[in-house]
């Protein structure tokens, strides 16, 4: 099966957005002896030959020990669409394609991450669906999507669900992803202190308030 090589791959980790119903800044919370930034970092960085950390303006994150670069929001509060666009404009020159992930989702694997790669060949896009609806924060998307953001941003629409419309896109099930990885990470994004809780238990770690 033909894939991105590792050398024209980028990792886009959409950090910017504003946690509402978690409570608190999800990059920061613990996960382990990790935040859960530095667990997507560690995690994606093998699979990739960089890593860009999409940022709020003036944003504060925690330290992460590996190599990445902060790309802060043009403008503020556009949303992720425009974080995306922005993230593949930056790669355009060396990247055919790049991983989109937002820092909420501490399950990922590397195997997931090979899986949407392997499904780029031609498309524009490859990205799961859960329970109907489209993750587009947990998708690969080719470089040359970025043309098509561009017109539907530059329409003045912010709308990520939007973009993604434009794009020819190879869907991929959950039940393809059960099949590399049991506990279809990729999936469980982690927006709620319950989805929280139920992460670190997946993982086999503690929650930070019973230890």
């Amino acid at each position: 099966m033909t894939t991105v090589p590792l050398s024209q791959r980028a990792a886009l980790i959409v950090c910017g957005g504003r946690s509402r119903r978690m409570g608190q800044s999800k990059p920061h919370l613990p996960f382990g002896d990790e935040t859960m930034l530095e667990r997507v970092v560690r995690i994606v960085s093998p699979a990739v030959s960089d890593v860009i950390l999409l940022t709020a303006k003036e944003q504060v994150l925690p330290k992460v020990p590996y190599d990445v670069t902060l790309l802060p929001d043009r403008v503020e509060n556009q949303g992720p669409a425009a974080a995306i666009y922005e993230g593949l404009k930056y790669v355009t020159g060396w990247s055919e394609a790049a991983i989109v992930l937002g820092c909420d989702l501490p399950l990922v694997s590397e195997v997931q991450i090979e899986l949407l790669f392997a499904r780029l060949r031609l498309h524009e896009a490859v990205i799961p669906r859960y329970e109907g609806f489209p993750q587009p924060l947990a998708a690969v998307y080719a470089n040359s999507a970025m043309e098509k953001f561009e017109e539907v941003l530059f329409s003045g629409n912010q709308k990520l669900l939007d973009c993604i419309e434009m794009l020819d896109t190879c869907w991929v099930t959950p039940e393809e992803i059960a099949r590399v990885d049991p506990h279809q990470g990729l999936l469980k994004n982690v927006n709620t202190p319950e989805a929280y809780r139920e992460a670190l238990q997946l993982a086999g770690l503690a929650h930070p308030l019973d230890s």
